[in-house]
């Protein structure tokens, strides 16, 4: 039976509420990935934006069946246009929520004007859905873009303030998410969200694809994330626990085949499940892609986990890990990075901006100790990468990192024993610069008592580390100008308590040509 859209929005009573974009209806209960009740709103998981160019953008949702509907396809009417009521329609059509993909449901929506806002929404014969605001980005001069970028948002862990505080803000064009959206780990694992009342569905590991999805569900069912979806475009990337701790492509550290299976069916699982619950692009090549806003910034989203990784380095072996045969992200993926970071650079684009799960500058630690968890671990890698910049000429690059659940600083030195060796007073030899965001919700580095007095040793031990800060939660804000980029460090306080207090506790600044970062003086910042 065809939908009437227009008759639809008229007449529902939902209207009023989803006006407020994201807000999820009186409908709160979370059913996981399983049917609903006839009556109830079968949009339960809200609806987001993803991967946004300037003429198109993938509108996402989930439509969850009724229980007397199990296994049966449901249309779905979506809309796409430029005022909140869906009145000035742009674009519209029909799809299918099917059981084959978990009853969600992407629609790439084309034909759209470059750097706008427009709003969007879906419906069913029994249900409307919040509705969203999302931007296509921008083209030719763009003279502003800024961008929140987070990662580690473990539910049972904590509550995910940082989104709440996304979604009240205006000042966002996209939000970066640079992975561990979700957790693997069973209640009480890697955080007990008993008290909290954030119990995650499945409540024992995820193994199987139904695990996956029932696990995207009990996230997306999280009320603040929702409204952060709502509000801003994604662009989105995974790491290791949306599959498993430490996990590469032959393995993880937290799957054990014996006794979980085949990790190649596991990884799989992982993989469609969140290609099924997340807003971004199907691409033949992978989950790595990239981004223009204009002549201002060229993004590229790098996949340092699933693609081309080889296996840590376990024990820590410094040998090992600069061994010129191991790869972090594979041969086709370098030599796209490669053709990527050139072309801007041939093209004018004032900054290039790369974004990736694990920290590239080397931190020292004393001793020998260094993280096998980041581009330390493959250095091979990070030199083919920063020599790269250094031969073509390639400058103003921003690395943007998640993963460590604390915020970091960095001047990128070159790679030690080459000509030109970096000067800690000046940020000579600098060939980049990296921002390292806090953690959403994941417990942050001085949880553990063995960090709570290092940042002060690590600042002494490494020249080229600008600020560290390890126990505050939050996200980061990167705002950007042709003659200088910023990082804004957001912390939001304990994730233990629902909260939607913020404050910009730090700024760095690096200016055009400089590839060093400098603390500034902002009007933002209360301490």
């Amino acid at each position: 039976m065809a939908i009437d859209r227009r008759g639809f929005l008229k007449t529902s009573a939902a209207q009023a509420a989803v006006l407020g974009l994201g807000a999820a209806g009186p409908n709160t209960r979370h059913p996981g990935a399983a049917p609903v009740l006839r009556g109830a709103n079968p949009f339960l998981h809200g609806v987001a934006s993803g991967d946004p160019l300037a003429d198109r953008v993938i509108l996402w949702t989930r439509v969850s069946p009724y229980d007397d509907r199990i296994g049966e396809p449901i249309e779905t009417h979506w809309w796409i246009a430029r005022d909140s009521l869906g009145l000035e329609v742009v674009a519209d059509g029909s799809v299918v929520a099917s059981p084959a993909t978990d009853y969600t449901v992407k629609v790439d929506a084309s034909g759209l004007e470059p750097g706008s806002d427009y709003y969007y929404g879906f419906l069913t014969q029994t249900g409307l859905s919040p509705i969203g605001r999302t931007r296509t980005l921008p083209r030719d001069d763009v003279e502003h873009v800024r961008m929140a970028f987070a990662s580690c948002a473990n539910l049972p862990a904590g509550f995910f303030n940082g989104y709440a505080c996304m979604a009240e803000r205006d000042d966002i064009d996209v939000v970066l998410h640079l992975g561990d959206y979700l957790y693997e780990y069973g209640n009480g694992e890697y955080g007990d969200g008993t008290s909290l009342g954030r119990i995650p569905d499945p409540i024992h590991e995820t193994l199987t694809l139904e695990d996956y999805r029932r696990r995207h569900a009990s996230y997306k069912a999280d009320p603040d994330l929702q409204a952060a979806h709502a509000r801003h475009p994604w662009i989105t990337i995974w790491d290791d626990h949306e599959t498993a701790n430490n996990s590469h492509p032959g393995g993880a550290e937290n799957h054990d085949p014996s006794l979980e299976g085949d990790w190649q069916i596991r990884k799989l699982a992982g993989i469609r499940a969140y290609h099924e619950w997340m807003p971004i692009r199907e691409l033949p090549t992978g989950l790595y892609r990239s981004f223009r806003f204009g002549e201002l910034v060229d993004l590229v989203m790098l996949d340092t986990r699933l693609h081309g990784r080889d296996p840590e380095v376990v024990p820590m072996d410094n040998v090992a890990a600069s061994d010129p045969s191991r790869t972090l992200l594979g041969e086709d993926q370098k030599d796209w990075l490669f053709d990527e970071l050139s072309n801007s650079q041939r093209a004018g684009s004032a900054w290039r901006v790369i974004g990736q799960q694990i920290m590239v500058s080397p931190v020292s630690f004393g001793g020998v100790g260094f993280n096998p968890d980041s581009w330390n671990g493959y250095r091979a890698t990070r030199m083919r990468v920063l020599d790269h910049l250094e031969n073509e000429g390639i400058d103003n690059v921003v690395f943007l990192t998640g993963d460590v659940h604390s915020s970091w600083v960095f001047d990128v030195p070159a790679p030690s024993g080459s000509e030109k060796d970096y000067d800690r007073t000046t940020g000579a030899g600098s060939r980049a610069v990296e921002f390292v965001t806090p953690a959403v919700s994941s417990p942050p580095l001085a949880a553990a008592e063995s960090w709570r007095t290092r940042e002060q040793e690590i600042l002494d031990r490494t020249p080229h580390l600008k600020y560290a800060n390890f126990s505050e939660q939050g996200f980061a804000i990167l705002d950007l100008r042709r003659e200088r980029v910023r990082a804004e460090y957001i912390f939001t306080g304990s994730a233990k308590t629902k909260s939607r207090r913020s404050r910009c506790a730090a700024v760095f600044e690096a200016r055009s040509g400089t590839n060093c970062a400098e603390r500034v003086e902002s009007d933002l910042c209360q301490g």
